[in-house]
């Protein structure tokens, strides 16, 4: 099976004539930090350790029987071993040079990385020849001469600014979304005072926590600031290159059933298939809101399929797992209800995030006690302050994994 694939590899497209000559090393910059990694001639071809490239990247891998199998940001890619073949999704692609084993280590082939992976994720890595600099797309691209060693390219408060106050060493630039809007009331919000719905405690919520935000020197951007309804699929691209994270802003509910008035607390999602029934109840119920547009192409049948339709979302979900701990961390401090955790489920609002986004679920508008926090200016005040806390903890701690060694 490996050698008929092999020729038929040839056969079709044969190897691909030489390229420019390969560079010593690239760089590999992401969010997670920047490093220079060597490139390997050892084979007559260049190749990158997939070690080197793991720390960085959503990458690994592992070799079985003659092949080589790679998940990039959860996409499996098998390199035949020796053979300068490439297989993704049963398609047969022919390489300059291929994948091998050396010294228990599996290296594989620079084209891979620079033309392959750019092109398939094209909204979240490019790849630089000039500087031979391998980069998350919030990067800036970086020459470098004189042997000196490339720098993160980013933004500096000014001086004596309230970011540079608060200890910001970089620009940080947040998209708050205060849910439903519009036509959309969200939930009816049983507990809120008469003529309340989900939308005006969110749109409250959201307020306040810009202001919040501003006020440490963060820059903020509304997807709304008024009783309108944006599309599901339009709020998350608000946050685009210059952005750092996404955070939508819900009431949860129940539906009348024993002992549902009992149930309280404030919860955070990101993310990811739901792993339990209680997460996809939430997600159902949030996503329920695309009745109130006209078009909508998510694919209901293929529960993958949304995830799928975004994949330069996957190497942002660890950063979206921290994120959503930070604030659900402080949340739950302020908050009167119980502290419901961190839960993932594939949200509507989401699913076309490019940056770390989480959506908060502030309380249950079927419970009394939050109905009341909720709804009161003191209680969206401390709640506005708090997940402002767990935002700030989250921007100062990438900034050291970003910065780290490029200041000196």
């Amino acid at each position: 099976m490996t050698s008929l694939i092999l020729a038929l590899a040839l056969a079709v497209g044969g190897v691909r004539a030489p390229g420019p000559v390969a560079p010593a090393s690239i760089v590999v910059a992401t969010a997670r930090g920047q490093a220079e990694v060597p490139v390997s001639l050892e084979r007559g071809h260049p190749t990158l350790a997939l070690p080197r490239l793991s720390r960085l990247l959503p990458v690994n891998g592992a070799v079985d029987g003659d092949w080589a199998v790679v998940a990039f940001a959860d996409q499996p890619f098998r390199f035949l071993l020796d053979g300068a073949v490439l297989m993704y999704q049963g398609r047969v692609t022919p390489l300059v040079g291929g994948a091998y084993v050396s010294r228990d280590t599996i290296f594989l082939p620079l084209q891979w990385l620079t033309d392959v992976v750019p092109r398939m994720f094209s909204e979240g890595y490019r790849y630089d020849p000039y500087a031979a600099r391998f980069e998350e797309a919030r990067f800036s691209p970086v020459v470098a001469g004189g042997g000196e060693q490339p720098r993160v390219a980013y933004t500096a408060p000014r001086p004596g600014s309230a970011a540079a106050r608060r200890g910001f060493r970089m620009v940080h630039n947040v998209v708050v979304d205060p849910g439903h809007g519009g036509r959309d009331p969200g939930n009816p919000g049983r507990y809120l005072p008469r003529g309340v719905k989900e939308k005006h405690i969110t749109l409250a919520i959201g307020k306040r926590l810009r202001d919040e935000l501003e006020r440490r020197g963060i820059n903020v951007m509304m997807t709304r600031d008024t009783d309108v309804l944006p599309g599901l699929a339009d709020r998350a691209p608000m946050c685009n290159d210059d952005c750092d994270l996404f955070v939508s802003i819900h009431v949860n509910s129940l539906k009348p059933m024993p002992g549902y008035e009992n149930v309280s607390g404030v919860e955070t999602y990101y993310l990811d298939e739901a792993r339990t029934a209680e997460a996809q109840r939430v997600a159902q119920m949030e996503n329920e809101a695309v009745r109130y547009e006209t078009e909508w192409a998510l694919d209901e049948d293929d529960p993958l399929a949304f995830i799928y339709k975004d994949l330069h979302q996957n190497e942002y979900l660890r950063e979206s797992d921290l994120l959503a701990h930070m604030v659900q961390d402080a949340g739950s401090k302020v908050h009167p209800g119980r502290n419901r955790g961190v839960s993932q489920a594939r949200f509507a609002v989401l699913g076309a995030a490019r940056r770390p986004a989480i959506l908060l679920e502030t309380g249950f508008a079927t419970n009394r006690g939050d109905a009341a926090f909720l709804s009161s200016a003191t209680g969206q005040r401390n709640l506005a302050v708090a997940v402002a806390d767990g935002i700030e903890a989250y921007l100062l701690r990438f900034e050291e994994k970003l910065l780290a060694g490029r200041e000196q």
